[in-house]
């Protein structure tokens, strides 16, 4: 087991906390809507074929079991399975089954996720601290916030399994094999390009891994930009060297930490702990991202990474496309004609749209408001249902200045200033030792201990000390 301690904490009651009937609820399980109450009804029934489906001893022969469970669902074998795997894991993981049975609000798709990612955790502490966790993915943050798709939840489970247990971190899913595996591997996983000759043309295809197609189509994109030519004249100008790309990728990490562990990748998100160590070594240029105002339409780019890189993908409730390819978008709308009338091109009025819904609040099918958290409560115009979407980057919540963010300002500025003055105090009395020991014993001059002339030190004046 690793040693990083999680495992050993208690167990809260965030699962007891949630089935409160003043507790958050994802939007499907809000909405009185007859499809959102067959969702759950479906949930609901899914779920007890799953806990009918688990065996009583896990001694049992699979094949035997499945064997005889299949025909009388009258589903396939493969299908018999998965309902056995969620109905054992949530017999492994009694809060979070309990409160999915009460909720019915999971899908099995998401249910499925769930029982594969945690099925190798075989030390129960391991597996309570990652039960724990996934309180974060499973219960709403808000009420009628949307709920995230089944490869939100794979990759989130990966991140968790991963820091709690390295070595039962969950398979990637195709297309995000990791960048460091031999070059042989990568073939078997899926990384390949390919020839097919036709009459007049002929079809290359290929398949990478997501970091280095996302490098890959920036490259290209960079020549094609700066040449103005095509992407298949970039490719062969790539191919000839007749042409320089320069290209920005933006990597997330923490500021306070030298060598993170992982580190989000605009355009995949979180990467593993290999990868992150292989995109450190090519990080050329380092900023610091914090809410900003811009003049005019266009937002600078810093604004364009800090955005991205604060929602994580598009901004519509329950939508996983990625913010590196969503268009940066006005909450309120900017007015060319009047500027100082509203919509101004600051971080707060700026999120990730995906270009279908970015056409549907364009079209006024949605309607989109923000509070100064970076909650977003969308309407539809038709029929006034209303869902909540919430910041999921690696720089959700930063920029906000909030009294505990000052507090903490306060103290690092309080720190430096204090570290300062005790090297100056030293630094004098080092001088001071220094001119004792001189050889003019006799008449030893008498040393200044006043402050040496230095830089002035870490200003400390904003907070009045």
């Amino acid at each position: 087991m690793s040693e990083k301690g999680s495992p050993a904490k208690q167990p809260s009651d965030v699962y007891q906390a949630a089935l409160l009937p003043e507790a958050p609820q994802f939007f499907h399980e809000s909405s009185t809507n007859q499809l959102a109450v067959a969702g759950i009804q479906r949930n609901r029934l899914e779920l007890g074929i799953a806990c009918g489906c688990t065996p009583k001893s896990l001694e049992i022969d699979v094949d035997a079991y499945i064997a005889e469970i299949a025909p009388e669902l009258g589903i396939s074998r493969g299908k018999a399975l998965e309902y056995v795997e969620v109905g054992i894991q949530l017999a492994r993981m009694p809060r979070l089954g309990a409160f999915i049975k009460a909720r019915a609000h999971l899908p099995f798709a998401h249910l499925i996720t769930i029982a594969r990612a945690t099925a190798p955790l075989h030390d129960p502490e391991v597996r309570a601290a990652v039960e724990e966790e996934i309180a974060r993915f499973v219960i709403p943050r808000k009420h009628g916030e949307a709920l995230r798709g089944v490869r939100s939840l794979h990759k989130f489970l990966q991140r968790v399994i991963e820091e709690i247990e390295p070595q039962l971190r969950p398979k990637n899913l195709p297309g995000d094999v990791d960048p460091l595996l031999p070059a042989g591997e990568r073939e078997i996983v899926g990384e390949s390009i390919g020839f097919e000759d036709g009459d007049n043309f002929a079809e290359v295809f290929m398949e990478l891994e997501k970091t280095r197609a996302l490098e890959f189509k920036a490259t290209l994109e960079s020549i094609s930009t700066s040449a103005g030519c095509t992407r298949v004249e970039a490719l062969t100008h790539l191919i000839r060297g007749t042409a320089e790309a320069k290209i920005v990728l933006n990597l997330y990490c923490p500021a306070t930490e030298e060598r993170p562990r992982t580190a989000w990748l605009g355009g995949v998100g979180w990467i593993s702990q290999l990868a992150t160590q292989a995109w450190i070594d090519k990080v050329t240029h380092i900023r610091l991202l914090a809410d900003e105002t811009a003049e005019g339409y266009a937002p600078t780019e810093s604004q364009r990474a800090f955005v991205k890189g604060r929602d994580g993908t598009c901004r519509f409730p329950g939508c996983d496309v990625p913010a590196e390819l969503c268009d940066i978008d006005h909450i309120e709308p900017y007015d060319k004609e009047r500027p100082e009338e509203g919509g101004a091109t600051e971080t707060p009025n700026l999120h990730c749209l995906c270009r279908r819904h970015h056409n549907m609040k364009t079209a006024g099918l949605w309607n989109v408001a923000r509070d100064r958290d970076g909650v977003e409560l969308w309407t539809s115009s038709s029929t006034g249902k209303k869902a909540v979407s919430l910041e999921d980057g690696p720089l959700a919540g930063h920029g906000r200045y909030t009294f505990d963010k000052r507090g903490l300002r306060m103290t690092q500025a309080l720190e430096e200033y204090n570290q300062y003055r005790q090297e100056l105090i030293e630094q004098s009395q080092k001088l001071v030792e220094e001119a004792r020991k001189g050889e003019d014993t006799d008449t030893p001059d008498t040393p200044d201990t006043d402050t040496p002339d230095t830089e002035e030190p870490p200003n400390a004046n904003e907070f009045g000390f």
